[in-house]
């Protein structure tokens, strides 16, 4: 199974293969499909499970990926670190790579019920894989300000960077907006097996800058 999640149409494929040196990495990267697989159009759904990683990954992921595996057989795989051990259970979705974290088995059914819909749903809602972490907060704000759900409602057009602080174009559903946020340190009482400290991003202004125009066909 291959997923593109930074493609413009993210895609999923499945096939089988002998082995990793079947599939043309470079190829992969540029966002080919393999030969050997097909598109698929139901989404699959990854849960870390990873006990070797952090004890927690497997006793709240363990459970939670059999809660799911029995309303979406067969779309629900157990899979190894994928990020964040302090956010178990987390919850991948594919193709579009969005992750939730601190799932209970009620919400991860609810994000995946949406997923399907074509929705995200902003409880515990981590991000989407394929772009930077301050991008990914620019985008969780712009939802947050709209209420623009749908996974494809919103998306970073250009950004810049001057020291910690990140400034963003993001087009919504139905404007522009320039976010700018900047990092913040926060400690975690979660263990050990975590860091002392995760970064998170502050908000330090939103703005509406322009409509989004799209092109109409000409009047005869």
């Amino acid at each position: 199974m291959v997923a593109d999640s930074t493609a413009a149409e993210p895609w999923l494929a499945e096939g089988v293969i002998a082995g990793p040196d079947d599939l043309d990495m470079d190829a992969l990267a540029a966002g080919v499909v393999p030969e050997s697989c097909i598109l698929v159009s139901e989404p699959v759904f990854l849960v870390c499970t990873h006990a070797k990683r952090n004890a927690c990954c497997a006793r709240i992921g363990l459970p939670l990926a059999r809660a799911l595996a029995e309303i979406l057989p067969d779309r629900i795989w157990e899979t190894s670190h994928v990020g964040g051990d302090r956010y178990a259970a987390n919850l991948v979705c594919l193709p579009h790579g969005l992750y939730y974290g601190s799932m209970s088995q009620a919400a991860a059914i609810a994000a995946a019920d949406a997923y399907r819909s074509g929705e995200v749903i902003l409880d515990r809602f981590r991000g989407r894989a394929g772009i930077p972490e301050p991008l990914q907060a620019a985008e969780h704000f712009v939802r947050s300000h709209t209420g623009e759900l749908s996974v494809g409602g919103v998306a970073v057009e250009s950004s810049r960077s001057d020291g910690g602080t990140t400034e963003a174009l993001v087009r919504g559903s139905d404007a522009r907006f320039r976010v700018v946020v900047e990092p913040m340190t926060l400690t975690t009482p979660c263990g050990t097996a975590c860091a002392d400290t995760i970064t998170t991003y502050r908000l330090v202004s939103l703005d509406r800058v322009t409509p989004v125009r799209y092109a109409t066909s000409a009047l005869t």
